[in-house]
Order: C-alpha cells, then structure tokens, then sequence
C-alpha cells in the first residue's frame, strides 16, 4: 500500500506540476517570444490547450485515486470497503487531508470549466486565469502536507515557504517538459522567425528558471530546518535520507541548468539574423537535449517528493546515527595537552591549504596547478588531524531524544532503579567505589565527573540497554535490557543527569549564580490549600522559593517566611514548602497558612531536591547526615534553581534581608538563557 500510495502521489504531483509549468511557459514564455518573433501563436495556443485539457484529466483522476488509498489508511479497512458512505464522510469532512481535498477539487472544476469550454479558432482562446488557479491548485498542497503541523506564527511561516516552494518547482520543472515540446515545434517551424523566437525563449525561460531555482534554494533551506532541524536527522531517519537523495539529484540538475544558462544561451544570443540555418538548428537540438535531461532528473525528484510526503518528518521520529564515530568540540577544553597540539597543527596545515588556494586563485602560470593540489593536500590532512582530535565513539542510539521528561518522578524512579542496580559496583554516591566494583578492570565510572556530562542521553541509553565493551568485548558492565523496559532506563539517565548536575552543584551558594545552567526539575504538586499546579507552571511569572523542611528543626525558620509573605507576595515570590515527611504537615496543626504546604508530590519532590545538597564544606564524598534537615532553593523565572542556603554549611538567609537581596537581583536581570527544555540531551 505504501508503495502504491507514494507511485500515486508522484504521479498525481507530477501532473499538477506539468499543468501549471506548461501554463506559466504559454503566458510567460511561449507566446510573448512568438509575437516578439512576429509569428502566429493560434497553433501554439491549440496545443497548449489540447495539453492542459489532458494534464487536468490525470490530475482529477489520480486526485480521486489517491483519496481512495487515504480512506483506507486512514480508516484502516480493505480498499473494497473504503468507499462506503460513513468513510468516505468521515475523511472528507473529519480530516485536514479531506477538506484541502474539495478545496482542490473546487479549484479543477473551475479550471476545466474554462479550458473545456472554450473555442479554439482564437489565439487567446485559453483563459489567462487558468494560470492563477493552476498555481493555487498545486500550492494548496501545503496544506495537506507536514508543514501544516505547526502552531501560530511558525504554522503561518511554514505554509508560506512550504508553498512557494510548491509554486517554483511547478514553475520550473514542470515548464521544462512544455520547453522542450516547444523547441521541437520550433525546429519544424519556419526558419524566418524560428531563430528570433528562439533566441526571446532562452532569454526568457532562463530569467524564470533562475528566478525559481533562488526560491527553491531559499524555501528548500527553511523546509529542512523546520522538518529536520539537526545533522543526526538528516543521516539517521528516513526522511533525512530521502532529503539527502533529493539534493543528490539536484546537484547534476543544477549542472545542467548552469551549462545551459553560461554556455547555450550566451551561443544562442549571438546569432544574428545573417547566420545560417544550420548553426541556429545545431544549438537548438543540443538545447533540446539538455532540457530533457533536465526533465528527467526532475521526475526523479518528484518521485522522491512523493516518498517524502507520506514519510514521518526528521523531527518527530528518533535517529539512529549510522557512524561509529562523532565530533565532540569540548574535548578541546577538557585539559589535554595531546589534544590541543593536535587541534593546533590542524589549523595550521588548513592555513596552508587556504594559501595554497589563494595562491591558485591569484596566479596565472603553470605553477598554479601545483598551488592547488598542494592546498587540497594540506587542507585534507589538517582536516584528518582535527578529525582524529575530535572524534569520539558514537552508536546507533548516540542521538536518541529521550522519551521520558526530565522531571520529579522520573528522576526518583531512577534513583531507586539505581539502588537496586547499580550502587554495588558505582557507590551511593555516584563515585565509583561501590563494594563490588573493587578488583574490576576497568574500574566503575565516576558518574559524577565532567566526562559522564558530556556524554549524550543516547550514549547512556546505549550503554544501559547493551552494555560496555572494552577493546570489543564484553566489559564487566552488562547491558540491563532484559530487565528494565525503555521507560526505566530513560529513568535511570534522567537520574544519572540530575547526579551529575548534583556533583557540579557544589558551588552553589545563598548568592544568585551569574549565569543560569542548574535545571529545576519539574514536579506536579497539591497543598492543603487544595492548589493543584505543577512547577512550570509559575515560569515567567514567579520567582519560586522552595523549601526542605523537616520538624522541629525548621519550625523558627517556617515562622520567619510566615512573617515574611507579605513581602515575598509583593516581590512575586511563591514558597513552596515541602515536608521530609508527610507527617509532619499533621505536626503543624494549620499553621503556617501563607506558605503552600505541599501535600500531594512532597515524596518525590523531596528526593530529587535533596541530591542537590552537596556543598564545598562537606567532607569526603557525601554529606553527613545525608539528608539535612533543612533546605532553601531559588528558582527563577526560567526554571533554572539560581541560589541555595543549607543552615548547617553557616550564615547566608538566616537574615531575612539577605534572602531579599538575592530576590531583588532576580528581579532585576533580564532573561540571559532560553527556558529549559523538558528533556535531557
């Protein structure tokens, strides 16, 4: 069916495309470089009517057809069972595809009403705004495909680009089989007025080729960062690689459209009127040639095109990276000095290579060549080098986006999946010094360093599902696979980051970090004020104070924010207070009520935020006690956690005024850093 459906999409695309390329070569083309020639256009026009009658009847006919096999898809019946009555109106009237259908529809009846019903014993028998709806009819069909997925401006953005895009290639390669019909026409033609026409046709079909091939390459560009987005879409999906086939085919199209337009037409321009036949014939035929040629690389196109529109876009299915090897550029900065010698011969052999070139480009003896094959040379070693520098292990799930979101619970899932799995060979802490990860070679990773950050969410989902290979064998870590679904293991990563994040954490104080990069994760919260919100919620909005608390420790400190929410309501500040146990919300007996005591939520809420409770004054790897009894965060309105004061580690928000101070310089800064993203990367 799939196959079927992509044939029928081609061909239907294929008509369209050649009815409003042939129009707009008529209006735009044909029939002012006859008059300009001083010839009869009444033949022509008979033709072209001839041609836009049977082009419209196989794009009505594959339209239907094709609406056929998107009832049984999309219903999920037999294509004998398709054309019933209830599904025929469910699709039509229930989908997108439907309505843009009879929209479609509408606009061919009108068309066929003015191209059948004229008279063709004029030569402007064919109605000129057949042009207007054939470029209406085939830009329509932006609305019915993937650009239609978006959501306001960008919906508004995409559509427009999506079908300019539509209209240029109608335009252009649709107008290349009705070029080369006329050029045939022409070379029967009398050859009075057939060299005169010949010449206004070049001239003019390579002013509308090239006008078209810029916003192909325009619109093209925006349509693939829209769709695709990234370079591991593009080689590790579907779509990317039908993309991918498309540009292949369209690097010798442009080739043979350039030869045409800085080779021909410079040749066919300089004809004058006292040259003979048989030049004028000779470039026509070569001409001719080339423009099929062109033609036929262009079907290739739209068959791909029609592949595409019933693929999945890049963006909404997972990649799966098909090299054994990525680039990362912070191995630049990770402190090897073997590294950045490396990166720095590289850039000198690609200086070389760059002068070299320069050098090709300004001289004009036989010295030149050697310049030039020396700086390709120089230019691809340097470029070995610096691959060889950058390049690190990648796999097929390196580029995954991970499928659970980095919020409260998913982290607490991974945290106890972590307990049962993990912690006897990597450590409570993260460190590597579990008590059975002792004698291991290699040794447990330290979850906790700077490399394990820089790894991709990906890289972990592999690792975790596979497990780790040392020189291609099987390593003393194994894969978990079998006994963990895909949902647990992106618990576990989006545990893993928040560890890490942890460990990083450490420099964070009662005074606001300068620059945000601490996410807070999300968690959905009830208090006992029955408020159900979630913590995103109060992005852009609220300054968020949240609050660890234990009891009797934090009781004064509680008292002291109770007295303070005047204040904190007047500077947009919301205090969540979260208890270490449910209990002790029943300890405060009511009171307190100016706080949002979280009820609903605190138990996992709790647990992650308490990872975050690591500091420079500890000692050793982890804190003691590990939990402390009480904990303040302040999270802007971004959703980055900015500020933190531990009462066990000394002085900081003990003094109110303090606390406002930090607010206030919160309040005050502009947003420097886009809002989180919900999930790890």
């Amino acid at each position: 069916m799939t196959t079927v459906s992509a044939l029928v999409r081609f061909a239907h695309l294929a008509s369209a495309a050649f009815l409003l390329g042939s129009l707009a070569f008529h209006f735009i083309i044909a029939r002012p470089a006859l008059r300009a020639a001083g010839a009869e256009s009444a033949a022509v026009a008979r033709r072209q009517l001839i041609l836009a009658r049977w082009t419209l009847l196989v794009v009505f006919l594959t339209g239907l057809l094709g609406f056929w096999l998107q009832i049984a898809t999309v219903t999920a019946v037999p294509l004998t069972q398709a054309l019933r009555p209830e599904n025929i109106g469910g699709v039509l009237l229930g989908t997108r595809y439907g309505i843009v259908w009879l929209v479609r529809m509408g606009l061919m009846l009108v068309l066929a009403a003015g191209i059948f019903g004229q008279q063709a014993r004029e030569s402007n028998h064919l109605p000129a705004f057949s042009l207007i709806l054939a470029a209406a009819l085939v830009m329509a069909l932006a609305f019915s495909g993937h650009a239609a997925a978006g959501e306001g401006i960008w919906l508004v953005a995409q559509l427009a680009t999506y079908a300019l895009h539509l209209l240029a290639a109608g335009t252009w390669l649709g107008g290349l089989p009705a070029l080369a019909l006329f050029l045939g026409w022409i070379f029967r033609a009398d050859p009075l007025w057939a060299q005169a026409a010949l010449k206004e046709t070049t001239r003019r079909f390579s002013l509308l080729g090239l006008a078209c091939v810029t916003a192909l390459l325009v619109t093209g560009i925006f349509n693939a960062w829209t769709l695709i987005g990234t370079v591991p879409a593009l080689v590790g999906t579907t779509y990317g690689k039908l993309l991918l086939m498309k540009l292949m085919l369209l690097v010798p199209l442009l080739g043979v459209a350039a030869t045409n337009l800085l080779k021909l037409k410079p040749r066919i321009l300089a004809l004058g009127s006292e040259s003979s036949l048989k030049p004028s014939r000779e470039l026509l035929r070569r001409l001719k040639r080339q423009v099929q040629i062109e033609a036929g690389i262009g079907a290739g196109i739209l068959l791909i095109v029609g592949l595409m529109s019933i693929t999945p876009p890049a963006r909404h299915t997972q990649p799966e990276w098909p090299f054994g090897f990525r680039w990362n550029w912070n191995v630049i900065n990770s402190g090897s000095a073997k590294i950045r010698a490396e990166f720095a011969e590289a850039k000198w052999w690609a200086a070389a290579g760059l002068a070299g070139m320069v050098g090709y480009a300004l001289l004009r003896r036989r010295y030149r060549y050697f310049l030039l094959g020396a700086g390709v040379a120089s230019l691809g070693y340097g470029g070995w080098i610096a691959h060889n520098a950058l390049a690190i292990d990648a796999y097929p799930a390196t580029y995954l986006r991970p499928a659970v979101p980095y919020n409260a619970i998913s982290v607490a899932n991974g945290l106890r999946l972590y307990h049962e799995a993990c912690e006897s060979c990597h450590g409570a802490g993260g460190y590597g010094d579990g008590a059975n990860g002792k004698g291991l070679k290699p040794k447990p990773a330290d979850l906790t360093a700077k490399h394990a950050a820089d790894h991709t969410a990906g890289d972990l989902f592999w690792w975790l599902s596979h497990g780790m290979k040392v020189e291609g064998k099987a390593g003393p870590m194994p894969g978990f696979a079998a006994s963990m679904d895909e949902e647990e293991r992106w618990d576990m990563i989006n545990f893993l980051r928040a560890l890490s994040s942890a460990e990083r954490g450490r420099q964070i104080s009662a005074l606001v970090e300068p620059d945000p990069w601490l996410v807070a994760p999300d968690f959905v919260y009830r208090t006992l004020g029955d408020e159900s919100r979630s913590l995103k919620d109060h992005r852009g909005n609220e300054i968020v104070l949240l609050v660890l608390f234990s009891l009797p420790e934090s009781r004064a400190r509680l008292a002291e924010l109770e007295a303070a929410s005047p204040q904190l309501l007047s500077k947009k500040v919301k205090v969540l207070a979260v208890p270490t146990e449910i209990n002790d919300l029943l300890q405060l007996n009511g009171a307190f009520k100016s706080l949002s005591l979280v009820s609903d939520g605190s138990r996992e809420a709790f647990d992650v935020y308490a990872l975050l409770r690591r500091s420079f004054s500890e000692q050793g790897t982890l804190p003691d006690p590990p939990v402390p009894p009480h904990m303040e965060f302040l999270i802007d309105r971004q959703g980055y956690v900015r500020a933190r004061w531990i009462p066990r580690d000394g002085p900081g928000w003990d003094k109110m005024e303090n606390l406002m101070r930090e607010i206030d310089r919160l309040n005050r800064e502009k947003a420097s850093a886009p809002a989180p993203d919900d999930h790890v990367h």
